[in-house]
């Protein structure tokens, strides 16, 4: 074959070397061509570049280099299923590395890269034919760890768990799973978030047509999967991305930016090549797995050098964050673009026009921290924390804002979240779905970490299961079955979605009232409005009064006290008002409750 005709077009590979390119894994790797594969890898700082595998019985062969554009290629008559790596040289020394461009590895210490065929024929067009970013429809994300959901004997893969996930999360109204990185890390206990190879899944959890076929069986259910994906850094292990080619590729030259505070590699995105891989490696996965999202994983690091607002922004970073969504908008209109953001920096989501960083939506962490924090206060002290609950509603429509309870929040001796409240055993399990009831119902879209809704006493460990045997206990199967009833009626009423970021869908009612510490609103879309009433203390209040002026109906929809929920109330009978009398409520203590309001006629 001749050997010119194995190079890259030149314009494909300047847009690559620019920053341009969305293809990458359509150059680099391995390239299927008549009997074999063209294998190709970028290393300008290497002198030479040798591939090794099972089609050579392991014997280096010299590869040719592009000098010009700095990678190197060669055809070889290797099949599916063949193993390789590189051996670079650089100034007399070899190293062997992986591809990074593979899509399978074993587990770590193992690094060769396996042949793989990723194509799949997927199943669900009904499904991205109607698929949206739900800024006006539901989105109640349920966040999984696939190696810990749930346990047999040996680590899970995405098939063995599949079908009781899927069971499990239509049955409780769950719209999405959000599945963290399950991109290959040779670190467990990093749960994914020290990546070495961004384009291959962790074999740990089988091949990439068992995700694929997890993701399109999702799909065939109307469930939505989005990924959790890091940008910032990437894994150090000696054979992947660090000093790729004896030089610092993928990272910065300069040493004091190139740890991050993980101790793993910061990429360095003023380099046009690092830009372009990231950007292939996220459309790589949009398009074999058919994903409906992106969670990026610790934005604020990109946004500020190592996440420190003092060490200034990263302006080579913001530039790159608002290319990818741009591009990805345009690539991909319905895809869910989603930042984990703890900064204070502005204009991060879409709503903002020209000037933000393009997401789709962005954590609230300050609502996540404010709302633990006052939980965990004594209720009798709780009145000289109304700024924990009603403060979010000052800055809310500032961007679009998803409202998280995730992993973050229950690991590291932060303890779980039913053990983040105040009080007795069974004031704790009260208290929770109060909090609960108002995560739901506030605006913004919703997101809770596996365990949290059936009150798991364990703060979330890698290595064990969800302990699914505490629903043998009444508290527990109640508790679960209270959100069930909440995340359905969250689904199934518009009035608590459709105008999540419109001033005009939400209304304080009571918000000031620090002696008793009950709060008060109302949801509204579609013309139909919904009262929330919470009592965020164990005082019993006999006629609690909410200010209205009209011939109004309210009709019980759920409660946190009902019977069937581990309470000792039953549903409430209507309360019909006049113009001009104020609702009058019994309320006990940490009741939650929510009205349907209708008109008195």
């Amino acid at each position: 074959m001749d050997v010119k005709l194995l190079e890259v077009d030149y314009k494909k590979i300047e847009d690559y070397l620019s920053g341009n390119s969305k293809i990458g894994h359509e150059i680099f790797g391995a390239i299927k061509k008549d009997d074999g594969y063209i294998f190709r890898i970028y290393a300008p700082h290497a002198d030479m570049v040798y591939i090794k595998g099972d089609f050579s019985n392991w014997k280096e062969v010299s590869m040719f280099k592009n000098h010009k554009y700095g990678y190197f290629y060669k055809f070889i008559r290797a099949k599916e299923g063949d193993y390789y790596k590189y051996v670079i040289e650089n100034k007399g020394y070899k190293f062997e590395k992986f591809d990074p461009y593979g899509n399978y590895f074993d587990e770590s210490p193992e690094f060769a890269t396996k042949i793989i065929d990723t194509s799949y024929n997927f199943s669900d067009k009904n499904w991205l034919k109607k698929r949206e970013k739900n800024l006006d429809k539901p989105l109640n994300i349920y966040e999984i760890h696939i190696g810990s959901w749930i346990k047999y004997n040996s680590m899970p893969n995405f098939l063995d768990i599949v079908d009781k996930l899927i069971s499990y999360v239509k049955d409780m109204g769950y719209t999405h799973i959000e599945i963290m990185p399950i991109t290959e890390h040779p670190y467990y206990p990093s749960w994914g978030y020290q990546v070495s190879g961004f384009f291959a899944p962790s074999s740990r959890y089988g091949s990439m047509k068992d995700l694929q076929k997890f993701v399109d069986l999702c799909h065939q259910n109307d469930i939505g999967v989005i990924f959790d994906f890091v940008v910032v850094h990437f894994a150090e292990d000696y054979y992947a991305l660090k000093n790729f080619d004896g030089q610092s590729l993928y990272e910065s030259d300069y040493k004091d930016l190139q740890y991050s505070e993980w101790g793993s590699l910061n990429f360095d995105y003023s380099k046009g090549h690092v830009r372009s891989f990231m950007k292939s490696a996220i459309n790589f996965w949009i398009e074999k797995c058919h994903f409906d999202g992106i969670r990026i994983d610790a934005v604020s690091n990109m946004i500020y050098y190592d996440g420190n607002k003092d060490r200034g922004v990263n302006h080579h970073n913001i530039k790159f964050l608002k290319d990818l969504n741009k591009d990805l908008s345009k690539d991909f209109p319905s895809f869910m673009k989603i930042a984990e953001d703890s900064s204070s920096y502005e204009f991060v989501t879409e709503k903002n026009g020209k000037e933000s960083l393009g997401f789709d939506y962005k954590w609230d962490m300050g609502w996540m921290n404010d709302t633990c924090k006052y939980f965990e206060v004594d209720s009798m002290n709780r009145h000289m924390y109304q700024g924990k609950i009603n403060f979010s509603m000052f800055y809310f429509y500032n961007e679009n804002f998803l409202l998280p309870l995730s992993h973050d929040e229950v690991v590291h001796l932060k303890k779980a979240m039913i053990n983040k409240m105040n009080g007795f055993y069974e004031d704790r399990f009260k208290q929770l779905k109060l909090l609960n009831t108002y995560q739901m119902t506030h605006p913004g879209k919703k997101l809770n970490f596996m365990g949290n809704e059936f009150a798991t006493f364990d703060e979330w460990n890698e290595n064990v299961s969800l302990n699914w045997d505490i629903l043998k206990f009444p508290i527990h199967s109640a508790f679960k079955n209270y959100v069930k009833d909440l995340n359905h009626l969250y689904k199934d009423n518009p009035s608590f979605y459709k105008d999540d970021y419109k001033e005009e869908g939400f209304l304080w009612k009571v918000v000031d009232d620090n002696e008793n510490s009950v709060f008060a609103y109302e949801r509204l879309a579609n013309d139909k409005r919904f009262l929330i009433v919470l009592n965020m203390t164990n005082t019993y209040k006999k006629s609690y009064p909410i200010s209205y002026d009209e011939n109004l109906i309210f009709v019980e929809k759920i409660n946190n006290m009902w019977e069937k929920y581990g309470g000792y109330k039953y549903k409430r009978e209507n309360i019909k008002i006049s113009k001009g009398e104020n609702l009058k409520l019994e309320l006990w203590e940490y009741e939650a409750v929510v009205f349907e309001i209708k008109e008195n006629e």
